[in-house]
C-alpha cells in the first residue's frame, strides 16, 4: 500500500511538471523581464543621463530666476516729485508737551 502511494505521488508530480512546462508564457511578460535584466546590467548609463537632465533643469531654473529678477527690477521706476517738498525746522515747531501734559 505504501509503495502504491509513492508511485501515485511520483506520477502526480511528473504530470504536474509536464503540465507546467507545456504552458506558454505571456510574451509581454518575457519582454518586460528581459528589459529589466538589460537595465540591471547597464545602470550607469541611465543614471548618467538622468543626472545630466537634472543638472540642466537646475541651471535653467536659476538662469530664469535671475533673468526675471533683473527684468522686474529694471522695469520698476519710482516717480518722485521733489519740487513740492516741505522743509521743516525742528526748533520752530511748537512744544508738543503742552498738548500731552495732564491738567
Amino acid at each position: 500500500m505504501e509503495k502504491n502511494l509513492k508511485i501515485n505521488e511520483e506520477n502526480m508530480l511528473e504530470s504536474f511538471i509536464t503540465n507546467e512546462k507545456s504552458i506558454e508564457p505571456n510574451p509581454f511578460l518575457v519582454s518586460k523581464i528581459m528589459n529589466r535584466l538589460e537595465r540591471a546590467n547597464n545602470p550607469v548609463k541611465a543614471k548618467r543621463s538622468s543626472f545630466a537632465l537634472q543638472t540642466f533643469a537646475l541651471a535653467a531654473g536659476v538662469a530664469l530666476a535671475i533673468l526675471l529678477g533683473v527684468s522686474l527690477g529694471s522695469s520698476y521706476t519710482q516717480n518722485r516729485v521733489y519740487e513740492n517738498a516741505i522743509s521743516v525746522n525742528d526748533s520752530q515747531i511748537e512744544n508738543l508737551g503742552i498738548y500731552t501734559a495732564d491738567e
